[in-house]
């Protein structure tokens, strides 16, 4: 019964993204998409939840994705933009900028202070498109991430990220 009500629930999350999606100037239904290589690895997420705070002095962007539905879900990438403008946003320490950051959740259970959660101190964010009425967002983005943000640890990589046509509220 539990795997039937997942199932049903799976099904009627797909329906409702395909929904909340548009179609281009052809009629081409135009699905929206988020993916990375994470340390070599291709990641591709397959639920997706985006923010965009209008309010003057906070505009920001919360993009997370996660590869599956479930509430544990592992690899989850958050990232956060402090501005809503089609333009590049950067984070570097040694630069001193800090108009975005990108975190990764390594596995289900990992939470802000254990090694599975990792901080980005470089990372770089490129709003190509928002469109304030049909509600979308796309861009790119990479990071340099490390455990909690501790230098001293194993870094990890992500490179080539994108993500085209994020539905936002």
């Amino acid at each position: 019964m539990k795997k039937l009500f997942g199932s049903l629930v799976t099904v009627f999350i797909v329906i409702f993204m395909v929904s909340m999606n548009s179609c281009d100037e052809d009629g081409v239904l135009v699905l929206p998409s988020m993916k990375a290589t994470v340390d070599g690895s291709q990641w591709t997420s397959l639920f997706r939840a985006t923010i965009v705070d209008q309010t003057a002095g906070s505009e920001s962007i919360i993009i997370t994705g996660t590869p599956t539905v479930s509430e544990t879900a592992d690899k989850t990438i958050v990232i956060t933009v402090n501005g809503i403008a089609a333009r590049t946003y950067k984070l570097s320490v040694a630069e001193g900028r800090t108009e975005c950051l990108i975190a990764y959740k390594k596995t289900a259970n990992a939470a802000d202070g254990s090694d599975d959660y990792y901080v980005s101190l470089d990372a770089t964010v490129t709003i190509t498109k928002i469109d304030f009425e049909k509600k979308q967002v796309s861009g790119s983005f990479s990071a340099t991430l490390y455990p909690n943000g501790n230098i001293l640890q194993t870094k990890m990589e992500i490179r080539s990220g994108t993500f085209e046509n994020l539905n936002f509220q």
